[in-house]
């Protein structure tokens, strides 16, 4: 089983299908009654200009200094008072994995099919734990707020508004798209696949969420689309320019297609955005310098760059902080870690010894409101939420 990513990166349509269909051999908790349906948005156009033109010439990035950049001042963790959050299970052991939340924060879902005669869709629990409950059967990869749904069909995607079931045709040629946090357009890479994959070129289109307006936005040689950042401006990998001796993270203006360099390296990993779009976190792994190695915080805006003296599994909690799980084998439980994005500053959220919990396979995700976590126990296989104080 797999979930369907409400925000971007990590969703792909046809493995959604496919696990969909596998899902019809599973067997767990029973299910019930599907939740209301979601909220409306506004009119979008009911023509849709389908054409694609040719990828055009965009401005070449201006040269840049592709060393390692020099960090700033990282206060080192520093222990203090650790508050006791809330600890509870919130379904059977064994349940689902990969769970992931509702918009409003209130409940937790996963794809499921609970029983033989259930049908295949996104189960839920509220945050008192109970009975699972379908949330909707409807298949595919959502817009933030739910209102929208892309899925494939025919060899083709569409974009589907739930409120009123208006239907688009997508020309990206049946790939995956990631909407934008407002909902009004999307992204998505065409090119090459590969091999060789650190040259393949690929293109990062846009359009608005019903299609229109499809245009090639910038060309990248070995990478594409990252995720959506603030100010109009959205965030690839790759190398703008193929002549370029190491791949880098890249801000592009949707305007015209220019960019700005916000970190270069080899072998870059783990890249995730910050709800708000401020900040972005990435690991370097594997890098000649041993001090380039770990994980790095970037100001999208300013550039502003800092690497953290911890290192584990990570997930933004808000637009200015990051949750880490620190990597210490000698420890017998996991420690949640908060990380001022501003500073670098770490503080202990959880003490393993007074609130004991162990991930399984980095299976963990935070609500929208930042209040919560849902994750897979190592003990028993079940859903637990952490909530914090």
């Amino acid at each position: 089983m797999r979930r369907f990513l409400v925000k971007l990166c990590r969703s792909h349509l046809i493995a959604v299908i496919l696990l969909a269909a596998a899902l019809a051999a599973c067997s767990g908790l029973p299910g019930g009654d599907p939740a209301p349906a979601s909220p409306p948005v506004g009119d979008a156009p009911s023509q849709v200009d389908a054409s694609i033109s040719s990828p055009s010439p965009f401005p070449s990035p201006q040269p840049v200094d592709l060393s390692t950049p020099e960090p700033l001042p990282t206060a080192s963790p520093t222990p203090t008072p650790t508050p006791a959050p809330t600890l509870r299970q919130l379904t059977s052991s064994g349940c689902c994995v990969e769970p992931f939340w509702s918009p409003d924060s209130q409940r937790v879902l996963f794809l499921d099919k609970p029983s033989p005669d259930a049908p295949v869709g996104f189960y839920g629990v509220g945050l008192q734990g109970g009975a699972p409950e379908l949330f909707t059967d409807q298949l595919g990869v959502y817009s933030p707020d739910f209102s929208l749904r892309a899925y494939p069909e025919s060899g083709q995607t569409i974009v589907e508004r739930l409120a009123d079931g208006q239907r688009w045709t997508i020309p990206s040629g049946g790939r995956a798209v990631s909407f934008s946090p407002d909902g009004s357009m999307l992204a998505w890479t065409t090119g090459q696949s590969g091999p060789p994959f650190d040259t393949a070129l690929r293109q990062v289109w846009v359009s608005q969420v019903d299609g229109s307006q499809a245009r090639s936005l910038i060309q990248v040689a070995g990478g594409g689309f990252s995720g959506w950042l603030t100010d109009g401006r959205l965030l690839v990998n790759g190398r703008p320019d193929p002549s370029q001796p190491a791949l880098g993270l890249w801000a592009v203006l949707l305007q015209d297609g220019s960019v700005s360099l916000l970190a270069s390296g080899e072998r870059l990993r783990g890249i995730s955005i910050s709800p708000g779009g401020s900040w972005l976190t990435y690991q370097r792994v594997f890098d000649p310098d041993p001090a380039a190695n770990g994980i790095w915080l970037v100001n999208t805006l300013s550039a502003e760059t800092r690497r953290l003296d911890l290192f584990g599994g990570y997930r933004w909690q808000d637009d200015a902080h990051l949750l880490l799980v620190p990597l210490d084998t000698s420890l017998p439980a996991h420690q949640l870690w908060q990380v001022e994005a501003g500073t670098g500053s770490a503080r202990p959220l959880t003490d393993s010894a007074v609130t004991p919990f162990k991930i399984a396979n980095g299976d963990w995700s935070v609500s929208p409101d930042g209040g919560y976590i849902a994750f897979v126990s190592a003990a028993d296989g079940g859903i637990w939420l952490l909530e914090l104080n």
